[in-house]
């Protein structure tokens, strides 16, 4: 799922895929905005069929983070 996260991380930022890691912050790190984090996290949702709150969303800091909830939920 790491992989899938990562994939897609890359349509929204221009970085080496080598740096994206599962500790990597989307904030801090990536500087991603929040509403590209929606917009991707709103694919996901369509892509597996889910709905991701807003409070485990807020809890989503690292990209490990959303990799690990879709494993657990999908």
């Amino acid at each position: 799922m790491f992989e899938k996260v990562r994939t897609m991380l890359l349509e929204y930022v221009d970085v080496d895929p080598r740096t994206i890691t599962p500790e990597t912050e989307f904030l801090k790190d990536l500087k991603v905005t929040s509403y590209d984090i929606l917009t991707m996290v709103g694919e996901l949702e369509d892509e597996f069929g889910i709905s991701i709150g807003d409070d485990e969303l807020k809890d989503m800091i690292t990209v490990g983070d959303l990799a690990k909830y879709l494993s657990d939920n999908v």
